[in-house]
């Protein structure tokens, strides 16, 4: 199994001198394995994204905050008619996912009906995912604390699982919930957009801390912790500096980093 970041920036993509090293593209997460190509939120990170013509390609949905979608269309690979996307989320229903990209995609927001000039794109229900997947590997989900709704999942392949926790505002009320779903996770992606300090005038903005993703880490049953969703903000020196603080085990993601598992 190899995880791929495309995208790990939060709120808004970015481009400057001083963002070249983390990179500034929203949140897009691709999983490879055996025959299966999962992607996890199309923010503009999915343009990096090369649809892979012999495995089955689905893609998931955390929520649909612009950041996460923004990307879908901008993939050149989508326009391929005999490529078939299945894509599903487990925060509503197939006809809400296909409403809410057709809105996006379409009239005053988009010069292009986008669902209804890529018939090859195929909405389905997540339990329908999950059935129909459940002989080669499983998916789970987990609702989290976002403003409009947010859900993690864990994927588990033979023995490799791992876990994305997008978007997030932490709270300790969660931590029972939170430990179970992750446990065991060779790695979990983790929304660090803020610092501690951030959080004392970003309360309610839907999103946790590096710090408490430091001490979830240290609590839980997981290997490793990918720190991600960075703030636009934030430059390469800043996030360098963060970096050098992060105990054994974790560590910050960065446009085009990968994790191989195999």
């Amino acid at each position: 199994m190899k995880l791929t970041v495309h995208g790990s920036r939060g709120s808004v993509p970015i481009s400057s001198p001083q963002s070249v090293g983390y990179g500034g593209n929203t949140s897009c997460y691709e999983l490879l394995f055996d025959d299966y190509q999962l992607i996890f939120d199309t923010g503009t990170g999915f343009r990096q994204v090369k649809l892979d013509q012999f495995k089955r390609t689905f893609i998931f949905y955390s929520h649909w905050h612009h950041d996460h979608i923004q990307g879908l269309a901008f993939n050149s690979g989508m326009f391929n008619a005999e490529k078939k996307i299945h894509i599903s989320s487990a925060l509503n229903n197939k006809i809400t996912c296909r409403k809410l990209i057709h809105q996006y995609f379409s009239g005053f927001y988009f010069p292009i009906e986008l669902t209804e000039l890529l018939p090859n794109l195929m909405f389905l229900e997540f339990n329908e995912v999950q059935r129909s997947c459940k002989r080669d590997f499983s998916i789970e989900t987990l609702k989290l604390n976002h403003p409009g709704g947010s859900v993690g999942y864990s994927v588990k392949w033979n023995d490799i699982k791992i876990s994305f926790l997008l978007d997030n505002e932490y709270n300790i009320s969660q931590f029972s919930n939170l430990s179970g779903f992750v446990h065991g996770a060779n790695l979990v992606v983790w929304d660090g957009m803020f610092s501690n300090a951030d959080l004392v005038s970003k309360g309610d903005w839907g999103h946790s801390s590096i710090e408490q993703g430091i001490e979830f880490f240290q609590q839980c049953d997981i290997t490793k912790m990918l720190i991600t969703h960075h703030a636009p903000s934030r430059t390469d020196q800043q996030l360098d500096t963060l970096a050098k603080k992060l105990p054994d085990g974790v560590r910050l993601a960065r446009d085009g980093l990968i994790v191989d598992f195999t």
